[in-house]
């Protein structure tokens, strides 16, 4: 009986471990901001506070939505450490994700750590009632960011969202965030942008 050495089919991304989910470190992080930095300043939204909203593994990266009193930004964290690319802070990094292109910048904070962000919206209070407002707007926008952009055909429906508060009020409060008009397919645009760095 003859035996051969098979190569086994392994799978690196399974193999590398990830950092840990980063967050309740946000959390403590904003909030800690929040307390300190932003203390006194006119852009708070009294009726919003921190929180750290669907957080998940998305390709090498932890991908989720910081909600604060004063902005609403997609997060990108480190997942598998080799994977991580670490460039200045201030520059940007494209992404691909299935909705298009979009910009990502490094940001290097003491609090925080590294991390790199996408703004969806600064500040909230003209545009957003309360936080659980802010909340469902946070969960449309990751789910959108995740459908692949393609415009229904003419004549067809465009699913109603069902979020526990007015989906017209996410609607226009997302419309208004980002100066144009949008529906629910289209809120997330891909960004121009003057940076050539693509992860």
């Amino acid at each position: 009986m003859i035996k051969t050495n098979a190569p086994t089919t392994q799978n690196p991304q399974s193999e590398e471990p990830w950092a840990p989910n980063p967050a309740q470190r946000l959390e403590r992080g904003f909030n800690r901001i929040w307390q300190t930095r932003m203390q006194g300043l006119p852009m708070l939204h009294p009726r919003v506070h921190v929180q750290a909203v669907g957080f998940h593994k998305w390709k090498y990266f932890w991908l989720g939505i910081i909600v604060t009193p004063w902005c609403m930004n997609v997060i990108l964290a480190k997942g598998q450490p080799s994977k991580w690319k670490s460039i200045p802070e201030g520059r940007r990094l494209h992404y691909p994700f299935p909705a298009g292109m979009y910009d990502f910048i490094s940001v290097k904070d003491r609090i925080l750590g590294e991390y790199q962000m996408c703004s969806l919206m600064s500040p909230l209070e003209e545009v957003v009632s309360d936080h659980e407002m802010a909340v469902e707007i946070a969960k449309a926008a990751l789910e959108e960011l995740m459908k692949p952009e393609q415009e229904p055909e003419l004549g067809e429906p465009i699913p109603a969202i069902q979020p526990e508060v007015d989906p017209e009020a996410i609607e226009k409060a997302v419309e208004t965030a980002i100066n144009r008009p949008i529906s629910r397919r289209s809120f997330l645009r891909p960004k121009n942008t003057s940076e050539d760095q693509e992860a």
